[in-house]
């Protein structure tokens, strides 16, 4: 059973490489956009998609305590 440093260790990565494949993916759309390159700029969104994905897991939603969601 993993302890409470491994959760810990484990959203940090999360959130880390959430934040970096939604960088990623915005500058490589915009760079796709200037260059009007469409397999670029859907590759961006499916990476900012991604990261968001990643962002929402490495959350505290479903954690003990956590507040829950009012929608």
């Amino acid at each position: 059973m993993a302890n409470g440093q491994t959760k810990t260790v484990g959203g940090l990565l999360l959130r880390v490489l959430g934040v970096l494949l939604v960088v990623v993916g915005v500058l490589g759309a915009l760079a796709s956009l200037t260059q009007g390159n469409v397999v670029g700029m859907v590759l961006g969104v499916v990476l900012v998609a991604g990261g968001a994905v990643l962002l929402k897991r490495s959350g505290r939603a479903g954690r003990s305590g956590a507040v829950p969601s009012t929608r």
